[in-house]
Parts: C-alpha cells; structure tokens; sequence
C-alpha cells in the first residue's frame, strides 16, 4: 500500500473509531437505545477482552523465523531479541484493543465507581499473558484465559492479586525465545508463509485449524464413512474447542453490553464463528479434488451428514449460551440452525475461479462482481436468514 493510501485509510480509521468518544450519544442509542444496562457491563467487558487477549497472545504467533536468517545472520546473538521484540509487539497491539473496548463501553455505559480495581486487573492480566507467552506450552493452559470470569465472582483486587504473584513468580523462568529450537521456527515460518499464500490468493479456508491425531484406529472403517470422517475429522480438531467457549463469553458480553442489538445477530453471527473450525475435514475435501475423489460418496449426501452434524453442534453451543443468561426464543434456535448451514455452504463452494471475475463499472470503481459473488457464499445465506428470523415470534 502506497504511503498515501495508508494515511487515508488510518484517518478513517481513526474516524470511526474514535466516533463512540465525540459522538457519544449517537452510537449509544443505536447499540443501547433505552434499555437498562447492568452496573457491571464495562467490567465485563474488559474481562471478556482480556481473556481473548491472553488466549491469543497464548498462541505464540511470534515463533518463526526465515531460514535464510537461521543460515546467514544467526551467528550474532541477536535472535532471542528480535522474537521478544515480536512476541512485545503482538502482545501490545491484542490488549491495547482489550483497552479500547473498555474505554468505548466505559463511554456508553458509564465506568464502574473507581477504576483502581479494573486497572490493577488490566495490568496483572496483561503481564501474567506475556510471562506465559514467553514460557513453552504446557498442558490446560489454553483453559487459563476463562479463569478471568472468576474476576466477576471475587474482588477485582482479589484475583488481580494472585496473577500478579503468578506472573512475578514465573517472571524468572526459561525463555522461549533463547530455548526454542532451529527447527521449531522454520516449521513455524513454513506454516505462515502457507497461511498468507492463502490469503493472498483469498483461499480463506486453507486458514481452518489443521486436525492432529486421533487415538482410534477403526476411524475410518466400516459402514457409515462419511458420518466417520465428518466425526473424525471434528475430534481432530479437538484443539479448538476453546473458541466456542470464549465466542460464548464474547456473546453474553456484548447482549449485557449492548441490550439494543437483537440477540438474533449475536447468536448467528457468534455461532457462524465457532462452527467455522470445525467444517475444516469437508473444506478440505472440496479445495483438494484428490481428497474428493477419495471419498465415494455424493455431494448430496456429505452435505447432509456434515449439515446434520454441525446443526447439533449449533444446538449444544446455543444451550450453553442460553443457559448464561441470552434470552431463549424461536428465533434464537433458528439463528444457531441458519448458521450452521451458511458455514456448510461457505466451505463447499469450489475453488474461486478468478477467470470469472466479472468487473463491473460503478461510480468509476472497478468491482470483481463475480469474484465478490464466490467469496459472499455462505454469509449470504446468513445475512438474508438473521434478517427473515427477526421477524419471528419472540
């Protein structure tokens, strides 16, 4: 992007960011109108931030490194620097957004009575996240992000407390930046430079969660193969069950938040996302024909098995969602049921054909209208379904 492209775009960006803090009435009526909002609405809202904050910064995007850096430039003691300065960054950037998101609830909402509890729990979250992202994986810390609900149980101050004593204890721990091994960062670099090949080329949906083994060794024989695989397939993504979990917080934080969007949207669009994950066995069947042609089976049919499933995958996630305090309504259960069926339709399109790419003139704008029509499969179906499913009874 050329240097005056990029000022505009962070001018407007700034613009509509900055909009809930000079036009504070505005947004307020069209995201609260006047519904009664709880007294503690900014608080949880900065603890559902602070937990996707720590659950990605838990991810340890930074680890990687180009093999021509490992093999030319390696030599000068310079590499735990620059993943540390990496693993600052991203860390920064995911609670600073955490930040800001408690900022615009704390504008709409009001802030709570004294900010000193919020603040300490800000800062000792954020650091327990960068000890541990610093540290190698262990084993539950993925779950150690949802702890942050207890904050809402217990004094602020209370749980503040003990992660600051965890992050001052682990402070002095081994570093992943000086342990991690040669082979680790090119696996990772491998991984990235497949994730924005992908991107670049807009197959969004070689981005889906990669499956890792399952301990059943008769998976995939006998009768019923396209129920296995689509099983099989689900429980070797096993590892993301954590999103719908947080999705599930995300949703409850927003309805308490923001009482004025219909939980309809909040529910399709919450579901739609954490069901993503786990279409990933028949993405890969339609953007890989070899798999495909592997699976003796037709369309009609692993469509239907794979919608079945994640329409009861919809229900459980929608159950637990409901049982958090989101309102239960007909409308409700048709928003999780039309989200799994746009995200079936989105990743069973083929791949996109930008020979077909349909420019079309408007306003002197070049629009891809065809290439537009490929990428839209899937939250079309969404979109136009939320909208036919407010109108439903309550």
């Amino acid at each position: 992007m050329k240097r005056p492209d990029l000022v505009l775009a962070l001018v407007i960006a700034v613009g509509l960011l900055g909009s809930p803090f000079y036009n504070t009435e505005l947004v307020r009526s069209q995201l609260i109108g006047g519904a009664p909002v709880g007294a503690l609405g900014s608080v949880l809202v900065l603890c559902t931030g602070l937990a996707l904050a720590w659950r990605a910064t838990l991810r340890r995007g930074y680890v990687w490194a180009h093999p021509a850096t490992l093999t030319w430039d390696d030599f000068d003691g310079q590499r735990p620097a620059a993943l540390t300065r990496r693993l600052v960054l991203d860390w920064a950037a995911r609670f600073g957004v955490a930040a800001y998101f408690f900022a615009v609830s704390g504008m709409l909402i009001g802030f709570p009575s004294s900010l000193a509890g919020p603040l300490a729990l800000f800062v000792t979250v954020a650091a327990l996240a960068l000890v541990l992202g610093r540290r190698r994986t262990f084993p539950g810390e993925s779950l150690l992000p949802l702890t942050v609900a207890l904050a809402l149980v217990v004094p602020l101050w209370t749980y503040a407390a003990v992660a600051g004593v965890a992050a001052i204890a682990l402070a002095w721990s081994s570093s992943l930046p000086h342990t991690v091994s040669r082979g680790t960062l090119i696996r990772h670099y491998t991984e990235r430079m497949v994730r924005r090949t992908s991107a670049a080329f807009l197959d969004v949906w070689a981005l889906l969660p990669a499956g890792r083994p399952v301990p059943w060794q008769n998976a995939l024989a006998g009768r019923f193969i396209v129920t296995r695989y689509v099983v099989t397939g689900t429980l070797a993504r096993r590892h993301t069950l954590g999103l719908p979990v947080f999705l599930a917080l995300a949703v409850l934080a927003t309805h308490a938040t923001f009482p004025a969007v219909t939980s309809v949207w909040l529910l399709g669009i919450g579901g739609y996302l954490a069901l993503l994950p786990f279409t990933a066995p028949v993405a890969q069947l339609h953007r890989v024909p070899g798999l495909r042609r592997w699976l003796d089976a037709s369309n009609l049919r692993l469509h239907a098995v794979t919608c079945a499933f994640l329409c009861l995958l919809a229900l459980i996630w929608a159950g637990v969602v409901l049982l958090l305090g989101i309102p239960a309504s007909i409308s409700a259960v048709v928003a999780v049921l039309l989200a799994a069926l746009a995200a079936v339709r989105s990743v069973t399109r083929g791949p996109l054909d930008f020979s077909s790419m349909g420019m079309v003139l408007y306003e002197g704008v070049l629009i891809p209208a065809g290439l537009v029509r490929q990428l839209v499969r899937g939250p079309d179906l969404l979109v136009l379904g939320l909208i036919a499913a407010s109108f439903l009874p309550g």
